[in-house]
């Protein structure tokens, strides 16, 4: 039996329509019984920061709450009920019913500004009279618009808006019995047009700036520009992004940094915790490059719980702009746990979003069902041995999902969560900090390939990486590993690299920046992409047993997608995150077998495989079987991938809900064996099994091989 498991936790992030202020218990009981299990935390999503702006010190006053603070933007309804007017005083009842039962409840918040913008759907009803609405100095004034709070600004009289919320937060906090603070969207990270790249560039932001670095700007840049004059914002921004852009990102990561560590300080001081989601969607060099917020000074300034937006179905299904990003958010919690380990990690589960109007569960279910599985399945090294890369879910949202729905996902994370392996037989990503860093630098003057694009995308050429670890804990990994931008480490950290000798060791590059191990022999395996203008290699070590020929066999195919045109310092950089980072261009066909490549080092390979096109996750559990993980690309239709074994096939067990029949058994050559009347079929020495993998979706098998004659 498979014993070893890993404690997790699990969270809900719900509106306050998910609960029901007629009853007693304000729908506790009820909300209890549907979700059917108790979780660690909730978060109760009140939206609007205005919950504590306007919260009266000692809540002696009954007051009727806003329509944004009662549901997201104040929407009319869920498939449940109708949006309810709650109170403080109700608030504060219901959050008592919830402590009660043992959940840690959180006040979660977003940064939005509505202001009856008549570009938004009618819908959206604040339903009072915005507190940022006196407050204009607080709004982010960005090259694209000017939008949102902005919560690392000033007030007209000096005073940082840190300081009058940290006040307010903790009396709103204590008065209505909170265990903590979660924050989202629009208040950190900013606004979706609050790039880097877009700003702030308002005057405050730029003396925030320059105060800061000490730079001196010329005259007709740091000249005050009023903040809806969109030209001179935009002339001031491109002069700062072009020319500054190292230090704009350096003074922003310390911006939030100070932010954190003054509300964490004070927050912690009254025993509440922090949750704060992720920059949009982003792994850590691009939520620096991107962003400005560095996940590792969040954790130090205080943090307690970052929440990755690893929702790449609810964003794909949204609306048409952009490709799905599957392979990107499954993979990035995993580069985040390795930049930052001791920090807490929980994954968002994309559910449901009434206000939104999506339901990954109600209409991609096996797609989400996949996300729930790969998330629950990438690990790292510790010295107390393999661990999940993330600690929990959070659930997105958790108002409007049936009694059954709730039933279905509770079935799917206990498969994800059930136990852990004794080990990963992919390849392990060996992270390096210096190698980030240096990345920085060195994205800005070529749009090189960063280490999450290589792993994503070779990952979708049917090369994944299932492991990960840090360039520190080397010693305690063993098996192959990669390392992408294996250039960027520092000279000690390739001299580490070089010594290993615990299993193949491959490696990218750029080609004009001649690479080799040191102190090792030639690669037995090295290949440039011919066709790029911004050329990589990769290089394989102690890996003689390739079949060239195969790995290589798509080299110089090219699916004519466009490269970076001009110097690639001045490409122009994705404003909204909905757009995806700017890289140089790498052939389709160099792609391909770089996935190759890394499908042939797992160590798995030998004993099992299966075709490329198949996604394919091995791991070993401590029964010695080996447990598959198989996805399917397609999301039209079901795949019958055929898993080749060395040694018959002793038995499969289905440890996913999909199949529920039986896999069937092929014989050396791949063809069905069909049972017979006689029996006669079980003399046949099985050479294998085809698997069934649903649209869009994942099945997980557990593999027992017969011992070697």
């Amino acid at each position: 039996m498979n014993q070893a498991q890993q404690k997790h936790e699990m969270f809900i992030w719900t509106p306050l329509i998910g609960f029901d202020k007629e009853r007693t218990d304000k729908g506790v009981a009820d909300y209890y019984s549907t979700i059917g299990f108790k979780p660690d935390g909730i978060s109760l999503f009140l939206f609007s920061p205005d919950i504590v702006h306007h919260h009266e010190d000692g809540m002696e006053r009954e007051r009727v709450l806003p329509p944004d603070n009662c549901n997201y933007y104040g929407n009319v309804r869920n498939e449940i009920r109708d949006i309810q007017e709650w109170t403080n005083f109700e608030l504060r009842e219901l959050v008592a019913g919830l402590e009660s039962r043992g959940a840690e409840t959180y006040m979660g918040l977003m940064g939005v500004y509505v202001d009856k913008d008549p570009r938004h759907p009618s819908h959206y009803n604040t339903g009072h009279r915005e507190w940022l609405a006196d407050h204009k100095e607080l709004m982010g004034v960005w090259t694209i618009g000017t939008a949102s709070l902005h919560v690392l600004k000033r007030f007209k009289d000096g005073t940082y808006y840190e300081d009058f919320f940290l006040a307010k937060v903790r009396r709103a906090l204590h008065d209505y019995g909170f265990s903590g603070l979660h924050v989202a969207d629009n208040f950190c990270p900013p606004g979706s047009g609050g790039s880097a790249k877009n700003g702030d560039y308002s005057d405050d932001m730029i003396d925030q700036f320059t105060a800061h670095t000490g730079i001196k700007l010329p005259a007709e840049i740091s000249a005050s520009v009023d903040d809806r004059d969109r030209e001179g914002i935009q002339k001031r921004g491109a002069y700062i992004w072009n020319r500054y852009k190292r230090e704009w990102l350096s003074f922003l990561t310390w911006r939030w940094a100070a932010f954190w560590e003054k509300v964490c300080r004070g927050l912690h001081e009254d025993g509440k915790k922090v949750i704060v989601n992720n920059a949009w969607c982003s792994e850590p060099f691009e939520a620096i490059y991107r962003y400005g917020i560095d996940y590792k000074k969040l954790y130090e300034a205080g943090v307690d719980y970052i929440a990755a937006e690893s929702v790449a179905t609810s964003v794909h299904m949204a609306r048409e702009l952009g490709p799905y990003r599957l392979y990107n958010y499954m993979t990035m919690p995993t580069l985040m746990k390795a930049y930052a380990p001791e920090g807490k990690l929980i994954c968002l589960n994309g559910v449901k979003d009434s206000t939104e109007e999506w339901s990954t569960v109600g209409h991609f279910a096996s797609n989400v069902e996949r996300e729930i599985y790969s998330l629950t399945h990438y690990f790292i090294h510790t010295r107390d041995g393999l661990k999940r890369s993330m600690d929990g879910f959070l659930v997105c949202l958790g108002d409007g999902l049936t009694r059954e729905e709730w039933a279905w996902l509770r079935e799917r994370w206990d498969i994800g969560f059930a136990e852990l392996p004794r080990t990963v037989l992919t390849p392990t990503f060996i992270w390096s900090d210096h190698a980030m860093h240096e990345l920085l630098l060195d994205y800005i003057e070529t749009k090189r390939w960063s280490m999450h694009k290589t792993i994503y995308e070779f990952a979708k050429a049917g090369g994944q990486i299932g492991a990960v670890a840090r360039i520190e804990d080397l010693d305690i990994v063993s098996g192959p590993i990669f390392i992408p931008n294996i250039d960027l480490m520092s000279e000690a950290e390739i001299g580490r690299i070089s010594a290993y000798d615990r299993g193949p060791v491959i490696c990218t590059s750029p080609s004009d920046r001649p690479f080799r191990l040191p102190g090792s022999p030639e690669p037995d395996i090295t290949f440039q992409d011919p066709i790029a203008g911004f050329k990589m290699r990769i290089s394989g070590y102690r890996m003689g047993y390739l079949d060239y020929a195969d790995i290589t066999a798509s080299l110089g195919e090219d699916d004519g997608s466009p490269d970076v045109e001009g110097d690639p310092r001045y490409a122009e950089d994705p404003g909204i995150w909905r757009l995806d980072l700017i890289y140089r261009k790498a052939s389709s066909g160099f792609v391909q077998a770089c996935g190759k490549l890394l499908r042939a080092a797992y160590v798995s390979g030998g004993e099992l495989s299966a075709d490329i096109e198949h996604p394919l996750l091995p791991m070993q559990m401590s029964d010695g079987t080996i447990r598959l993980l198989i996805g399917n690309d397609n999301r039209l239709q079901y795949r019958l991938p055929v898993v080749r074994t060395k040694h018959a096939v002793k038995q499969v067990a289905s440890k996913s809900k999909f199949p529920a029949l039986p896999v069937k058994l092929v014989d050396r050559e791949g063809r069905t064996i069909l049972p017979r009347s006689d029996r006669s079929h079980e003399s046949i020495v099985n050479g294998g099994f085809i698997a069934k993998i649903p649209p869009g979706g994942m099945t997980i098998f557990d593999v027992a091989l017969a011992d070697e004659e």
